[in-house]
């Protein structure tokens, strides 16, 4: 592409859509091929963008949201429909989470559509697809117009940047390889909002006279501190103000859990309640970048006064009630603002610091061990991933070694997300090892993925909770609905002609298990077997307060 763009060669619009995701970082493609985008492929093949094709398209789609948490722009590549309508699932937790996820799918070629009524794939209408991904999208285009294509990829891929949201280009089979007569670089078709000064000075002024005269003011992270890269900027203002910080389940590794100022996980009952009482007997919660759904407060179990929050997000701030048309910039603001030191002595010691090390036992392993020794387990190389159900509630309060070392969907809540996210992590960040934590059901919606990350020769941990089926669902309400089909996990290896497995009953067996992954270099399977009734204490208190809301 660098060589085209050199010699003053004109570009085909699959060219440019190639050069417009590298420029922006990406350096891996995610999909699964089919006639279609074949074009589109060949062209990504003689490119300097490796493509990772998948068992399935949401299994790619999961990668691309993976890579996309960690690199700031995640690309997933399918065909029209029997590819483009799998990705749905998966674009629509992008969405639900703020993940900049771009979804680039073939279609039949406009002329094709006019000479034949019925081409495979196709639903009810040609444009079904378009229609549906308009719904869970902040930019969507059908490349039609060659003269137009340029400035119509660089809207979508600039909307997804600015907003964190996913994008979706439809790029039919015949368009691929047109060459737009106007090879100029297209004038941005976003418009940059300005935020005008006396609105970020109101709001700032305000913000200081509340948080200055604060007597215990505590600050709850949010998702949005990590997709906009402000995690210094948070810390940096924290301690400048001398405030501690805890984070939300969605939250959770958005600023360094290793460092004094952070607490823990708020999240209402569900985890530490020394967190809780601290941050509810608050003066002054600053809110930042927080998305305020029911499994950040915890199953709606969290009590904070309204008229105590102080909530900056990229879309506005609130004081007091008070609505403030300034965003996140406002953060930028108050830290070079003369900001009161307050007197942290009330607050209660990290969550590290009350957790024993793990002194491994003769002993069944439980739920509540077992994430015990996974907080020993992680170091500064390695990266925890949580799928949907106990195994997400467990990991809550294990803390991670960096920031952005925790990825789980825990608001959409997807199952199936943390095998597939192992390709992308790996693919952006090569050095990190997985830990992966996943229950059976979910490990077998997606766990042929482990295959994927085999053939690309990368390493992850995995730890599947073999508890015989839905484990979060049994205490609310059991039935033959939550079992699942008995696996050997540990043989799977066997399977996908790669890797290592272990069955682990005890403590000190999965100690022993750890201890061979760190001399093994691939992918290795702890099939941990416990009770069915067997859940963490987070997950008991969850599920005690749904019984009382439904009895």
């Amino acid at each position: 592409m660098k060589n085209k763009l050199a010699a003053n060669q004109p570009l085909s619009i699959g060219d440019y859509l190639i050069l417009k995701i590298a420029q922006y970082g990406v350096s891996h493609v995610f999909g699964v091929p089919g006639d279609y985008i074949l074009s589109f492929y060949s062209k990504l093949a003689g490119s300097s963008l490796k493509v990772i094709n998948t068992c399935d398209e949401q299994g790619a789609g999961f990668a691309a949201d993976a890579y996309a948490r960690l690199n700031g722009l995640g690309v997933v590549c399918v065909t029209y429909n029997a590819g483009g309508l799998k990705l749905v699932n998966s674009t629509a937790q992008a969405y639900a989470e703020k993940v900049p996820v771009l979804v680039v799918s073939g279609a039949p070629g406009w002329v094709e559509r006019q000479k034949f009524p019925l081409l495979h794939h196709k639903v009810k209408e040609y444009d079904d697809q378009l229609k549906i991904f308009e719904h869970i999208t902040v930019a969507s285009a059908s490349i039609r117009d060659a003269e137009e294509a340029f400035s119509e990829i660089n809207r979508v891929i600039e909307c997804i940047l600015s907003q964190k949201r996913p994008g979706f280009i439809e790029l039919p089979r015949d368009m691929v390889n047109v060459v737009p007569k106007n090879q100029s670089t297209p004038v941005s078709a976003t418009k940059t909002l300005i935020v005008a000064p006396e609105y970020l000075d109101s709001a700032t002024s305000k913000a200081l006279e509340v948080i200055n005269c604060a007597n215990q003011p505590v600050i709850i992270s949010g998702v949005e501190v990590a997709r906009y890269g402000l995690e210094d900027s948070v810390l940096e203002f924290a301690k400048k103000a001398n405030i501690p910080i805890v984070s939300t389940f969605l939250g959770k590794s958005s600023v360094a859990e290793s460092d004094p100022f952070y607490l823990g996980i708020y999240a209402g009952i569900v985890a530490d309640d020394n967190v809780r009482q601290y941050v509810e007997s608050s003066d002054c919660v600053i809110l930042i970048g927080v998305l305020l759904t029911d499994i950040d407060l915890g199953s709606n179990t969290s009590k904070l006064d309204l008229d105590k929050l102080l909530t900056i997000n990229a879309d506005n701030c609130v004081i007091n009630n008070q609505t403030f048309s300034v965003g996140l910039e406002l953060l930028s603001k108050l830290k070079k603002m003369p900001l009161v030191s307050h007197d942290r002595s009330l607050a209660p010691a990290y969550l590290v610091d009350r957790t024993p090390k793990f002194e491994a036992k003769e002993q069944k392993i439980t739920a509540k061990r077992l994430f015990e020794a996974i907080g020993d387990f992680l170091d500064k190389d390695s990266i925890l991933l949580a799928d949907i159900g106990d195994a997400v509630c467990g990991c809550l309060e294990v803390p991670t070694k960096g920031t952005r070392h925790f990825l789980s969907p825990s608001y959409y809540s997807s199952l199936g997300f943390s095998i597939p996210a192992i390709l992308g992590v790996q693919a952006k960040h090569p050095e990190l090892c997985p830990i992966v934590v996943v229950g059976d059901g979910a490990f077998q919606m997606t766990g042929n993925e482990l295959s994927t990350v085999i053939r690309n020769h990368m390493n992850a941990v995995v730890i599947v909770l073999n508890n015989s089926g839905f484990g979060t669902e049994r205490p609310m309400i059991d039935g033959e609905f939550n079992d699942v089909a008995s696996w050997n996990y540990h043989k799977l290896p066997l399977i996908f002609n790669g890797g290592q497995g272990v069955l682990v009953k005890t403590e000190r067996e999965l100690v022993e298990a750890y201890e061979k992954t760190k001399c093994y270099a691939g992918v290795s399977i702890l099939e941990v077997v416990l009770d069915q009734s067997d859940i963490s204490p987070q997950l008991r208190r969850l599920c005690a307060h749904f019984l009382s809301k439904t009895v």
